[in-house]
């Protein structure tokens, strides 16, 4: 349950894979404490990612998301059902992420699934 956490525990683990990641790196980021925290290993850590990479930073997160859905709706409103639009609204609010995927692998496997 990702609401029952140990707070000994969970500071307890984040003591270790602190120290873990400062050993491998001077300096490190949140894709280098994805790939050092595994869910058997520091388990109350793991659940505190998962409620972190869910909330947004600040308020500017929630007006662009709405900026975003305004232009897209605006843009195609007369022939864009719902689901085209979330999906739309997801690639323009996350474009940091859409704009490093590789294109081509994505058609390719969706060429070799028809």
């Amino acid at each position: 349950d990702i609401v029952n956490i140990s707070i000994n525990s969970l500071r307890s683990e984040m003591i270790v894979a602190n120290n873990c990641l400062k050993v491998s790196k001077k300096d490190f980021d949140f894709n280098d404490l994805k790939k050092v925290v595994e869910k058997h290993i520091y388990p109350n850590v793991y659940k505190l990612l998962q409620i972190a990479v869910t909330i947004p930073i600040s308020s500017a997160t929630y007006e662009r998301s709405f900026s975003s859905m305004r232009r897209i709706k605006n843009w195609l409103r007369s022939s864009m059902g719902q689901e085209r639009f979330g999906n739309l609204s997801i690639l323009c609010i996350e474009r940091d992420i859409a704009n490093i995927i590789d294109t081509q692998v994505i058609v390719d496997k969706f060429s070799k699934k028809g």
